[in-house]
């Protein structure tokens, strides 16, 4: 507590004291969106690493913003198959959910997103500057900050290129303090994505490996998060480039980049057994013939099960298995993302958010690994992602993740049977959700390496095998009370494109409403090269109009988002999405 006071006590008055010079700055006050303004960068305000440490601050800010955090948020969620609308009072929120996407709905400004790059590069700009003027700031100081800036730079841009595709791409701060902007074109992804691989391949080793306290370690970059984020950067181009079409043109790339994925992949989890190990937490293990050791969090089975993991990651928050989470109680603010979509308590019940869950979520299958319903009835991620009054009769409709900060379950080898007692304890109110958004954690490390090797590596392989015991590891730490007849054998997976399939689906489980899964169906889409199978994981979200719907997402192009009007008005050289006409009068499904 004592390392969680003094880290408030530093970050608030930065952010303060940011906030009174943007403030006193009218350029910030209509922020550019692909070139930000320049005009706090006089001479009087660059004088020491205060300056300088007082901008990277806002950088982190700004992730916990409603504009920027809820476009994480639902730009990696809200075309998916986890959610449908709860209301239909907000017309843009239901175009998007239905693939009504017209170049007129707000949720296609992206001026918060190149708000947060403006920053970084802002600040990227003036590093040398301070360690020449500062005598107290050396070189070595300005590296791991640097490290800082352009890995959420680049984890920035790569929201960006995801949605969008081709986007305006700039990493220097550009001077428009005369107030006018240069229209600039879209820079292609493969460009974009090659250059921050690069970037951050030539700094990620600066990177911070402990701040000194708990809340730094996950809230900040640190050089794990480096390695995470182009581990997920070099799986987004391996898939983009796995088609015929791209491997015709990008000849052995997709196959080196899933290795790279692998290899950052094997930093990682290296690096966080040891900080199990150095913590002396239990972390899974195995003994087969992969030799696997693995920094998850262990389930509890004394007496009942106390779901550590989620307890850990979700309830206390910056557990041993986070690598990087939005901070929202240490930044003084409190979380708008959860509360508005997910839901909360509130005078004593609980509020609904926005979004409830698709069909796939609307029973519990008795077989695990079920293609119908995402959950079975030995899966306890069930009963912590949703919450249940009567256990065996309640459809699923109310979210216990992220609202919920305790799960306890007893006699649990049939979550079905009404002789299973769930527990949920400290509810988090909607007006101080005080969770934390996480962007990585050691499970999503393990599930991109096992989605890599599933890629490469062929039947008989032994990284099959490997990538099948990575995939299980964490099906399995969820799945404690499984019975050996139900258990996940690898005959059944031992074809590469199964075993594909079955990581996608452990994929959906463990990251259900954390940002995720539409950013999987597309990378899903191109690394098979069409909508086809994507399509058909989707029909369970669209009951109606389905064929309607199917038709404008027949192309890749369509799973990109068009470019929102306002901005294609003061930048003439964007050329819109053909997939999606610039009318707005396109009829709605």
């Amino acid at each position: 507590m004592k390392n969680i006071d003094i880290h408030k006590k530093i970050l608030i008055p930065l952010c303060i004291i940011m906030i009174g010079i943007l403030s006193s700055c009218s350029a910030f006050d209509d922020f550019l969106t692909v070139y930000p303004t320049n005009q706090i960068t006089g001479e009087q305000f660059w004088e020491d690493k205060t300056d300088l440490e007082s901008v990277v601050f806002s950088c982190y800010k700004q992730l916990t913003k409603a504009a920027m955090a809820r476009r994480m948020f639902v730009w990696g969620e809200a075309r998916s198959d986890n959610f449908m609308p709860r209301t239909a009072d907000d017309e843009d929120m239901n175009d998007l959910m239905n693939a009504n996407l017209l170049s007129t709905n707000a949720w296609f400004n992206w001026s918060s997103i190149y708000t947060e790059i403006g920053y970084c590069n802002l600040a990227l700009s003036k590093g040398a500057e301070i360690v020449a003027k500062d005598a107290s700031f050396s070189e070595g100081d300005w590296l791991p900050i640097e490290v800082e800036l352009k890995t959420l730079r680049a984890l920035s841009y790569f929201y960006l290129v995801r949605t969008f595709r081709d986007v305006p791409f700039n990493v220097t701060s550009t001077d428009t303090s005369v107030g006018v902007r240069e229209p600039v074109a879209a820079t292609s992804s493969e460009e974009i994505l090659t250059f921050l691989i690069n970037d951050l391949e030539s700094v990620k080793d600066n990177g911070m490996t402990n701040y000194g306290n708990n809340v730094d370690n996950r809230g900040r970059i640190t050089r794990n998060a480096v390695y995470t984020l182009l581990a997920d950067l070099y799986l987004w181009r391996a898939a983009k480039n796995a088609s015929a079409d791209s491997a015709s043109k990008y000849p052995g790339q997709s196959e080196q980049d899933y290795l790279k994925c692998i290899e950052c992949c094997d930093y990682v989890i290296a690096a966080m057994n040891e900080l199990f190990r150095r913590e002396g937490q239990e972390h899974y293990g195995s003994n087969n013939v992969s030799l696997i050791e693995l920094p998850l969090l262990v389930t509890s089975e004394i007496g009942r099960l106390e779901e550590i993991p989620y307890n850990s990651i979700f309830g206390s928050k910056n557990s041993l298995e986070s690598i990087f989470e939005v901070q929202y109680s240490a930044t003084g603010g409190y979380n708008n993302v959860v509360p508005k979509y997910l839901g909360g308590w509130s005078s004593g019940r609980y509020a609904t958010g926005d979004f409830m869950p698709s069909g796939l979520f609307s029973e519990i299958s008795n077989q695990p690994d079920n293609t119908i319903n995402a959950y079975s009835k030995t899966d306890l991620r069930t009963y912590e992602t949703f919450q249940f009054r009567s256990v065996g009769v309640d459809v699923p409709t109310n979210f216990a993740k992220y609202i919920m900060t305790s799960v306890t379950t007893e006699n649990a080898n049939d979550l079905t049977a009404n002789s299973v007692k769930v527990t949920y304890s400290g509810q988090r109110q909607t007006d101080f959700c005080d969770a934390n958004y996480i962007i990585y954690r050691a499970s999503e490390v393990v599930l991109m390496k096992a989605e890599a090797m599933a890629c490469i590596y062929k039947r008989g392989d032994a990284e099959l095998f490997e990538a099948f015991n990575l995939a299980t590891a964490v099906f399995n730490r969820s799945n404690p009370k499984i019975e050996s007849s139900n258990s996940l054998k690898y005959e059944d997976y031992s074809d590469p494109s199964l075993l594909y399939d079955f990581i996608l689906r452990e994929r959906q489980r463990e990251f259900y409403a954390e940002g995720k899964r539409w950013f999987d169906l597309v990378r899903l889409a191109l690394h098979d090269g069409n909508t086809n199978t994507m399509l058909g994981l989707l029909g369970v979200k669209y009951q109606t109009n389905a064929s309607a719907i199917k038709a404008k997402m027949a192309t890749l192009n369509s799973l990109y988002s068009p470019y929102y009007k306002n901005e294609m008005k003061v930048n003439t050289l964007l050329i819109q999405n053909p997939a999606w006409p610039d009318n707005e009068t396109s009829e709605r499904n």
